[in-house]
């Protein structure tokens, strides 16, 4: 049997959040930019190697829309969600501080005694293009100073991998990591 686990992912608007999770369902990448209007939703079965075990996973994938103007309806999404993504572009600083915002609707919204969270900076493959603004090491002094620690019911093992949708690098392994982290939680 599989278990079922509700996960979100959460960013400013225009962060890559819809085309990482189309990525990781195997839909390729699109390069025009499309505002989700309050939320898409997905679903998606694996299997994930637990200690030298198989177990089944199925993530019910909430895509939010980042833009203000769904700030009050976002409080429904986050119902009994189990794991999350919080979604930054490096080459954009204020969606990295908007984490903060992120993290706090996440943990007051979700109602579950134990939420799995996984940073994401994405956009990685513009590094060339555009000037990186965020580099790893200021993401994950953030992460450690502004995210861990503030909220009960979020884990205090907060990852951090960089991204990109448009390459495919590292988002399969963010979400098998999430999974697994989720499993072991919620499995006992």
């Amino acid at each position: 049997m599989a278990l079922l686990a509700k996960i979100c992912l959460c960013g400013d608007g225009g962060v890559g959040k819809t085309s990482l999770k189309e990525r990781y369902l195997g839909h390729g990448f699109q390069s025009d930019y499309k505002p989700t209007l309050g939320s898409d939703f997905a679903s998606k079965k694996v299997r994930l190697r637990i200690k030298s075990k198989y177990k089944t996973i199925r993530f019910q994938i909430w895509d939010l829309a980042g833009q203000p103007a769904f700030n009050q309806v976002r409080a429904i999404y986050f119902n009994r969600v189990v794991g999350a993504f919080l979604i930054f572009d490096i080459t954009h600083p204020n969606t990295m501080k908007n984490l903060e915002k992120w993290i706090n609707e996440l943990s007051r919204h979700s109602g579950s005694p134990n939420i799995s969270v996984i940073v994401l900076g994405n956009k990685i493959d513009l590094k060339e293009e555009k000037e990186r603004t965020i580099d790893t090491k200021t993401a994950e002094k953030f992460i450690s100073k502004q995210l861990i620690s503030k909220f009960d019911n979020i884990d205090k093992e907060i990852r951090y991998f960089e991204t990109s949708a448009k390459s495919g690098k590292n988002v399969g392994k963010a979400f098998n990591i999430l999974g697994k982290k989720i499993y072991h939680y919620y499995s006992l």
